[in-house]
């Protein structure tokens, strides 16, 4: 037993049948979502390898007995938080089987791709705002996904076509692909890094692809943007140096949107940074990791205060950030407690444009105690009810 998880065995865990429960590695985070059919040996393989605990809470019955109802989901409940929770999980057995005969990787991947568009279609600041609410899965999983959003996002708004974006979003979910066990390692090592995980790093845009051409990805774009998304436009990245010019200029979205969710992250060694102290980084290396054009689009696509953000208003209130306005510093905000009082049964908009007493004050922390309402469930998709 690990902290109240409890250890399953191999052949707990059956190819092409739907999982009872969630999977959890050994530092309890979420690797695979309940309901998820395992689709070969290798996911088993790769799970086993991770520690694959349970809760025993959360079995419902004997192993392998029950099944999932199919559910006939309408258009207006899609919600981009499950849409994205599933890829997760998803993302997790797809890059685990990336040596596996047994399926297409790179159809598996595309699936992933469809998913994420069709998340920041439904609705965009919603998927922005998984990159905060979404807690306690597997860090370098997340993180390719939270990449994947923002790449996604940003190439609409830079106007390239649906297909040419969905290469660039099948580059951001494998570019790491090469060092997923060693960055699962690197978030939770509080010393610097040993010169053989330096190197490992420093080499993995090439073994990425390597891996990916192994598998039979044949889209060179997809290929290329691994390759470079290490690479900046002054020329001072990795593996190769490269300057803007000498590879694909799209893979600048990879690289912002990879050092921005970087710096949201709490590890080890470092604490997290807060959206507007990632932003003045960021900003303080225009023209030296990307164009300063694309610095100034993020910045107007996610404003000061992103949505996800939870934030306190000039009357004490606290709300979430719902959506950034044409003023960055000024977004909506739907507010759903006071702390004088408590959480609100229905969260209240707030215009911070529009009066004094909804000016915001102050940035909270997602995971700070006093926050005990369901955020998500601010935006009003059925499933997340």
């Amino acid at each position: 037993m690990a902290g109240g998880l409890t250890k399953l065995r191999e052949d707990d865990i059956v190819v092409g049948r739907p999982l009872l429960w969630n999977i959890y590695d050994s530092n309890g985070s979420k690797l695979v979502k309940a309901g998820f059919v395992i689709q070969s040996k290798e996911q088993v393989k790769w799970l086993m390898n991770r520690g694959a605990y349970n809760k025993p809470i959360e079995v419902s019955g004997p192993l392998h007995n029950q099944r999932k109802p199919k559910r006939v989901e309408k258009p207006k409940e899609i919600s981009p938080f499950k849409l994205l929770e599933d890829v997760i999980s998803q993302l997790a057995l797809t890059l685990a089987s990336v040596e596996s005969t047994e399926i297409d990787f790179t159809e598996q991947v595309m699936k992933l791709v469809k998913d994420i568009q069709r998340a920041c279609d439904r609705d965009s600041q919603a998927a922005i705002a998984t990159l905060f609410i979404l807690h306690g899965n597997s860090y370098p999983i997340k993180h390719l996904v939270d990449v994947a959003v923002l790449v996604d996002i940003l190439a609409k708004q830079q106007g390239l076509k649906r297909e040419k974006r969905q290469s660039l979003i099948a580059a951001a979910l494998t570019m790491n692909i090469a060092i997923i066990e060693l960055q699962e390692e690197l978030h939770r090592q509080a010393t610097p890094l040993t010169a053989e995980q330096q190197a490992l790093v420093n080499a993995h845009p090439k073994a990425a692809v390597k891996i990916l051409m192994a598998a039979k990805v044949v889209d060179k774009f997809w290929l290329k943007c691994v390759f470079a998304h290490h690479e900046t436009v002054a020329g001072t990245g990795y593996p190769s140096g490269l300057k803007l010019g000498e590879y694909p200029e799209e893979a600048q979205l990879i690289t912002l949107a990879d050092y921005y969710c970087a710096r949201l992250a709490t590890r080890a060694d470092r604490d997290a940074l807060l959206h507007r102290e990632a932003i003045l980084d960021i900003q303080q290396k225009k023209n030296e990791l990307v164009t300063e054009t694309l610095i100034n689009l993020f910045v107007a696509e996610l404003g000061f205060y992103p949505p996800g953000s939870i934030v306190q208003l000039a009357n004490t209130e606290i709300g979430l950030v719902t959506k950034v306005g044409a003023n960055p510093k000024a977004p909506t905000v739907h507010v759903f407690m006071k702390p004088q009082i408590g959480n609100y049964g229905v969260p209240a908009k707030r215009n911070t444009a529009m009066n004094d007493s909804f000016k915001i004050q102050r940035v909270l922390s997602n995971d700070d105690p006093i926050i005990t309402y369901e955020v998500r469930k601010v935006w009003g998709y059925q499933e997340d009810d």
